[in-house]
C-alpha cells in the first residue's frame, strides 16, 4: 500500500501476537529505514531493533519487536527523529505490522551484543513497537479523533489535511500553521508546567512527525528551511518553514 493511503488509514496498535516477523521482512524495514528523507540532513541518527528483554517502561502490552532510535543532539533533532521515523511507521503499517510510538519506553539492553550499541555518543530518543497485531490493521477516516483544521491553522486549507491526522502524544496535537507569502509555517504549543512534566520534549517529535505526512503528501515539491524572524504567535513556538 502507498504510504500516503495509509495516512488516511493508520492507527497506533496495542495488542500484539508475539512471533517475530521473518528475516526477510526485518531487512526489508532497516533497508527501508537507510533510505528514508531526514528533515535535517547534517544530524546523525540511526537505529536498532530490538526484543521485549532489552525495553522497559510503564505500560501493560507488548509488542514483540522494538525500534530503539539514537540521534546526536542537536537543534532540531527530535523533530528530525519524529519526521524520519513516521516515515518509517507508515511504511511498517504498509506492509501489514502494527506500530506505535512509545513515548516513556527506554532502552534497557541486556542482550550482549547490542549493549555497547551507541556509535559516537549519539543518545537514546525513543521507541516504536511493531509487530503482527490483533484485531483490525486499519480504521476508517471517520474513526479518527482529532482536532478541525480551523483549530490548527490559521485558516481552513486542505492540503493540511495529512498534518491534522498526524499522531501525537497523548493526542495532544501540538502544530499550528499559518500561511506565508508562496509558503507555510509550523508552530508547536507552549505546555503549561504539568503538560510540560507528562510530555517533556515530546511534541517537538510530533511536529516532525506532522511534517513527515506532508513530505510524503508531497513528494516532489516538500521543501522545509527556517527564517531569521519568524512571526510570533502567542502560546507557540516557531518551529521551522516548509513548501508543498
Amino acid at each position: 500500500m502507498d504510504l500516503k493511503d495509509v495516512i488516511y488509514k493508520r492507527r497506533s496498535h496495542r495488542d500484539y501476537y508475539q512471533n517475530i516477523p521473518e528475516d526477510e521482512t526485518i531487512n526489508e524495514i532497516k533497508d527501508f529505514i537507510l533510505n528514508a528523507k531526514p528533515l535535517y540532513p547534517d544530524i546523525e541518527t540511526y537505529s536498532v531493533i530490538i526484543g521485549n528483554e532489552d525495553v522497559s517502561g510503564p505500560f501493560r502490552w507488548k509488542a514483540p519487536q522494538y525500534i530503539a532510535i539514537f540521534s546526536e543532539k542537536k537543534p532540531g533533532y527530535l523533530t528530525n527523529v519524529g519526521f524520519i521515523y513516521q516515515q518509517v511507521d507508515l511504511f511498517l503499517q504498509s506492509i501489514g505490522l502494527g506500530s506505535c510510538w512509545l513515548g516513556m519506553g527506554k532502552f534497557k539492553p541486556k542482550t550482549e551484543d547490542i549493549k555497547d550499541i551507541t556509535k559516537n555518543g549519539e543518545q537514546f530518543v525513543i521507541l516504536i513497537g511493531f509487530g503482527k497485531v490483533k484485531g483490525e490493521l486499519y480504521r476508517d477516516e471517520s474513526q479518527f479523533k482529532r482536532k478541525n483544521l480551523n483549530d490548527i491553522s490559521d485558516s481552513i486549507d486542505r492540503k493540511l489535511e495529512v498534518a491534522r491526522l498526524a499522531p501525537s502524544a497523548i493526542n495532544s496535537q501540538p502544530w499550528y500553521f499559518i500561511h506565508e507569502d508562496g509558503y507555510y509555517s509550523v508552530y508547536c504549543k507552549e505546555l503549561n508546567f504539568i503538560r510540560r512534566r507528562i510530555l517533556g520534549n515530546l511534541n517537538k517529535i510530533d511536529i516532525g512527525i506532522a511534517l513527515a505526512h506532508l513530505y510524503i503528501a508531497n513528494p516532489e515539491t516538500f521543501e522545509f528551511f527556517e527564517v531569521d524572524s519568524p512571526i510570533p504567535i502567542k502560546d507557540y513556538y516557531y518551529i521551522g518553514s516548509f513548501k508543498i
